[in-house]
């Protein structure tokens, strides 16, 4: 079944002589065809944009994006919440992991109900 949607996330990141850095987030408005970048700052890398809808109910956009970003000076992972209706704020929240999530940690899409 085909579900048109409006919004996408993915990260970015660019190479150098140390291999691949990663960077921030993307969100792309596939109406529009803008994109607006959202940056953590200097040392600090997100991995994969997790959109997590406010309810069952709530409008495409209506929700959070969920990214672990690795900061170089910690040499650790932390958890960002973003506000999905305005990806420019600063995050919601930011919950500090002890230790470093690696880069290849993904999310998992799975029905309602079925975790």
């Amino acid at each position: 079944m085909r579900r048109p949607h409006r919004f996408g996330y993915a990260t970015y990141f660019g190479l150098d002589d140390q291999g691949i850095q990663f960077g921030g987030l993307l969100r792309h408005d596939l109406r529009t065809g803008a994109v607006e970048e959202k940056t953590f700052g200097p040392g600090l890398h997100a991995g994969e944009g997790v959109f997590v809808a406010a309810s069952r109910t709530a409008g495409e956009n209506e929700g959070w994006v969920l990214s672990v970003v690795y900061d170089e000076g910690r040499d650790a992972s932390d958890l960002v919440v973003l506000d999905a209706t305005d990806f420019a704020l600063p995050p919601v929240a930011t919950a500090h992991l002890p230790q470093r999530v690696p880069f290849c940690f993904h999310g998992s899409w799975v029905p309602d109900g079925a975790a």
